[in-house]
């Protein structure tokens, strides 16, 4: 009852990530093929969308070529660096998509555009969620310890005494 509790949670349909599911894409964050990660399964779905926009377009079904155009200049960096993993890229790909659908249900009318944006922003959520995640970890392992000190170029914590950073190699000897 309970597993069934947590997959439903954990669902593409849901806004929630259990525990076991956000700290397995952090953990292998770099390894998870690209439909198993939340960001990944947000490139792709953006990235479908805007297929499917040239496709329209190809046929002459899309009412505005020029939307279609600008569309595609504005999203596709984004979707590299939330590919990349910039956690500013996915709130902005968050925002650029409620502002669309926001837009378009006023343009438009109906419901259509409200139902996409409840489709696909739960997804976005989740590639934030877990970059959120990522930079807490982050931010914790570089805590400094008390008399600890990290190197300017790399951020890896120094040995006593060193010259070197151990991490990246270069020259740590202050400068005089």
């Amino acid at each position: 009852m309970e597993q069934e509790k947590s997959k439903r949670e954990s669902s593409g349909w849901s806004w929630k990530i259990d525990e076991t599911d956000l700290k397995n894409q952090v953990e292998n964050y770099d390894t998870l093929k690209i439909t198993k990660s939340y960001r990944g399964i947000s490139v792709l779905i953006i990235s479908a969308l805007l297929g499917f926009s040239v496709l329209l377009s190809l046929f002459g079904l899309y009412s505005d070529p020029t939307a279609m155009l600008w569309g595609i200049v504005i999203y596709l960096p984004i979707i590299f660096f939330v590919y990349k993993g910039y956690r500013w890229a996915i709130i902005l790909l968050i925002s650029l998509w409620t502002f669309e659908k926001g837009y378009q249900l006023i343009e438009i009318g109906g419901i259509m555009p409200f139902i996409w944006w409840l489709i696909v922003i739960p997804y976005f959520w989740k590639a934030l969620r877990v970059e959120n995640e990522r930079k807490k970890i982050n931010q914790t392992q570089r805590t400094p310890m008390i008399g600890n000190k990290f190197c300017n170029h790399c951020g890896g914590i120094l040995e006593t005494n060193s010259k070197f950073c151990t991490h990246c190699g270069k020259d740590i000897s202050p400068i005089s």
